[in-house]
């Protein structure tokens, strides 16, 4: 006798009563056809709404986060202006560009001379340009000595970098080889590069607000400022610059073809916005030192220079099209 394979051929009556639940399915779905219409457009509404929801809530927050940046900006600039006229800076009167052209009408050695206290009479700190005058400001520590220390250290570090400062704020470029870097590559790239600007900014930022920084300059218990550690945060402060100019040099030597440049240009101009925001905290600290024999030689108390901050920011906007950009370019 045969043996039943596992697997048998249906009934008559299982073939029957399959075709009859076919037929009942097809009679229920046309006669709720409307409601499956209806849900189907519902689900396409709701969709769409959620859709539209998430988009206004984006450009909300977007609007809301530009709207920060412009009142912030606002307020840096007033600290600005504000440090300017306590200073008698005339950049406060006529703007930068104004004030440069006032020099040049104005330029008069006889009267600069008469109008600056000599520096080997002045009893306020002044910038050193030399190790040895750096020396001299911590043996005699004159008034404002430990903030002419550090702002000396800065300036004396930046010095020797100004060449490839200018190189980064230029956007010059250097390709490192001949061999331009496929689109994948030159995506995962550039995006390593800003994320590792975005991570030095705030590794820069914790290290500017840990109570150390400005212990350094205030000293512990009533004690005077602390010469060493004015200069080893100094020299930190310094560091993070030199790691963001790599960054910037690291960008402009990527060798790209021809439709891939807007890429480096938006790259590069993205990783020297830490490097302007240095130039300029660098150039404030110095306009402050500098003014410091004119400020306090009639002060009878505290002064109030003014906030005096390292703002860096990000570029949302440029940001966006650099990754737009890549995506593109990847999936093309």
């Amino acid at each position: 006798m045969a043996s039943r394979g596992r697997y048998s051929q249906p009934s008559d009556g299982a073939v029957f009563c399959a075709f009859l639940l076919l037929l009942l399915a097809v009679g229920f779905v046309i006669k709720y056809i409307w409601w499956f219409v209806g849900g189907a457009v519902l689900v396409g509404v709701f969709a769409g709404i959620y859709w539209l929801a998430q988009k206004m809530e984006e450009e909300r927050q977007l609007e809301a986060d530009e709207a920060a940046e412009r009142e912030f900006e606002m307020t840096r600039r007033a600290e600005r202006q504000k440090r300017w006229t306590l200073i008698g800076d005339t950049r406060a009167i006529y703007g930068e560009d104004g004030a440069a052209a006032m020099r040049k009408i104005t330029d008069d050695p006889e009267i600069d001379a008469e109008a600056a206290p000599a520096q080997d009479d002045s009893p306020f700190a002044q910038l050193a340009t030399t190790s040895a005058e750096l020396d001299a400001l911590v043996r005699e520590k004159p008034s404002a000595w430990p903030h002419a220390l550090f702002a000396s250290i800065l300036v004396q570090r930046a010095a020797p970098l100004q060449s490839r400062l200018r190189d980064s704020e230029l956007g010059f470029t250097a390709p490192t080889s001949t061999v331009a870097l496929t689109p994948v590559h030159l995506a995962s790239t550039v995006v390593t590069l800003i994320d590792e600007m975005i991570a030095t900014a705030h590794q820069l930022e914790g290290f500017m607000a840990a109570p150390a920084f400005m212990a350094a300059f205030a000293g512990k218990d009533g004690e005077e400022a602390d010469p060493e550690a004015i200069k080893h945060i100094a020299h930190r402060t310094m560091d993070y610059l030199e790691r963001f100019m790599e960054l910037s040099e690291r960008c402009r030597a990527l060798p790209v073809r021809s439709e891939h440049v807007d890429i480096v240009a938006d790259c590069a101009r993205m990783l020297d916005d830490p490097l302007a925001s240095y130039r300029e905290f660098i150039a404030d600290f110095v306009d402050i030192i500098e003014a410091l024999p004119r400020v306090l030689t009639h002060a009878t108390g505290p002064v109030d220079m003014g906030s005096l901050g390292l703002y860096l920011k990000i570029d949302d906007k440029r940001h966006s099209r650099v990754l737009t950009r890549l995506d593109a370019i990847t999936k093309s």
